[in-house]
C-alpha cells in the first residue's frame, strides 16, 4: 500500500506538471525514473493512466479519476500535517494519564492544575488509581511510577522525575497512647495501616540501608490513599507514604512522624510512555514540564 501511495504522488506530480521531465525536476529526481515509475504504476493498476506522444502528454479516463483522487489525498495530507505544526504552536487534544490515587492530593495535585493552566487547550483525562494499570493496549499516553525496585514497562521508555522520601506518621493520640520507639523494631506491637503494596522489610528500610527485624501487624488494609489517611488521622494505627503529601500536617501537629531521626530510604517517581511517543508529542510536553517543576523541591521533592 506504501508503494501505492508513493507511486500515486509520482503520478500526480507528473499530471500536474505535464512532462516527466518537469515532474522530475519537482521531485528531484530523473526523467527515466519517473517514467519507470509510471510504467509500473500502470502495469500494477492494469490500465493505462497516460497517453504519451512525442509532442505532448494527455491523461486518459483513468488518469483523470485517479488524479481527483490524489489530489484529495494530498489534500488531506496537507491539512493534516498544518494541523499538527498548530498544535506544536499551541498543543491541543486529549492527554491521558495513569497514576496512584496519592498523586491526587496535595502537592501533587498542583502539578496537574498548573498544567492544564499552562496549556488550556489540552483535555486531561487523569485515572488515579492503586491497581497498577499494564500500559500495554491500555490507551494511557503517560504512567507514573513510584518504585523502589525498578520497572515492568520494559517496552516503555521512562524518565526518572526525581526521588521522594518515605516517611512513617501516625496521629498524636496514637502516639501518645504508646510507648516512644527507640528504634524500627519496637513498632512490632503497633497496628500499621497498608496502603502501598509494597513489603513492611522493603517500605521500612533506613536511608543507610538497615533492615527491620519484626514486622508490625496491619490491622487495615487499603487500595486508596484517602481512607488510608482518615484511617490514621482517627488514630487507628500508623503508615508509610511519601514526606510531601503530609509535610504540612507535621509542621502544624496534625500528624506526628514516627523516628524521624532514622530517615527511610527514597523511593524514585518515573513518567512512562510509548517509546514512540515524538519529541512533539503531548506525553513528551508533559514529562518535560514535571521535569521543570523546580518549586516541588520546596515540598520534599529531589530532582533527578
Amino acid at each position: 500500500m506504501i508503494d501505492k501511495l508513493r507511486m500515486m504522488a509520482i503520478f500526480q506530480a507528473v499530471a500536474e506538471a505535464g512532462s516527466f521531465r518537469a515532474a522530475a525536476k519537482r521531485l528531484n529526481l530523473s526523467p527515466s525514473v519517473i517514467s519507470h515509475h509510471i510504467s509500473q504504476f500502470e502495469a500494477q493498476l492494469g490500465v493505462p493512466l497516460l497517453y504519451r506522444s512525442t509532442r505532448r502528454m494527455s491523461l486518459t479516463d483513468a488518469g483523470r479519476d485517479l488524479l481527483g483522487a490524489s489530489q484529495r489525498m494530498s489534500t488531506a495530507a496537507v491539512e493534516g500535517l498544518a494541523a499538527l505544526e498548530r498544535r506544536k504552536r499551541n498543543p491541543s487534544g486529549r492527554l491521558r494519564l495513569t497514576s496512584n490515587t496519592a498523586a491526587a492530593h496535595h502537592p501533587y495535585s498542583e502539578i496537574w492544575t498548573r498544567f492544564a493552566r499552562a496549556y488550556p487547550d489540552i483535555q486531561l483525562e487523569m485515572h488515579f488509581s492503586d491497581a497498577r494499570v499494564p500500559l500495554e493496549g491500555s490507551g494511557f499516553d503517560v504512567a507514573i511510577r513510584g518504585t523502589s525496585s525498578g520497572l515492568d514497562d520494559s517496552s516503555y521508555h521512562a524518565r526518572k522525575l526525581g526521588q521522594l522520601r518515605l516517611c512513617m506518621f501516625c496521629s498524636p493520640d496514637y502516639a501518645r497512647a504508646r510507648p516512644a520507639p527507640r528504634d524500627i523494631d519496637d513498632l512490632a506491637d503497633w497496628g500499621r495501616i497498608e496502603y502501598l503494596p509494597v513489603p513492611w522489610q522493603v517500605l521500612a528500610t533506613s536511608e543507610a540501608g538497615d533492615v527491620p527485624k519484626t514486622t508490625p501487624r496491619v490491622v487495615q488494609s487499603f487500595d486508596n490513599f484517602t481512607m488510608a489517611r482518615a484511617f490514621v488521622e482517627a488514630g487507628l494505627g500508623f503508615m508509610v507514604e511519601t514526606l510531601p503529601l503530609v509535610m504540612e500536617d507535621l509542621r502544624t501537629g496534625r500528624l506526628v512522624q514516627i523516628l524521624p531521626e532514622r530517615p527511610l530510604k527514597h523511593i524514585e517517581a518515573f513518567a512512562v510512555y510509548p517509546a514512540n511517543a515524538g519529541r512533539d508529542s503531548l506525553a513528551r510536553l508533559l514529562v518535560d514540564f514535571l521535569l521543570d517543576q523546580r518549586w516541588l523541591s520546596d515540598h520534599g521533592w529531589e530532582s533527578p
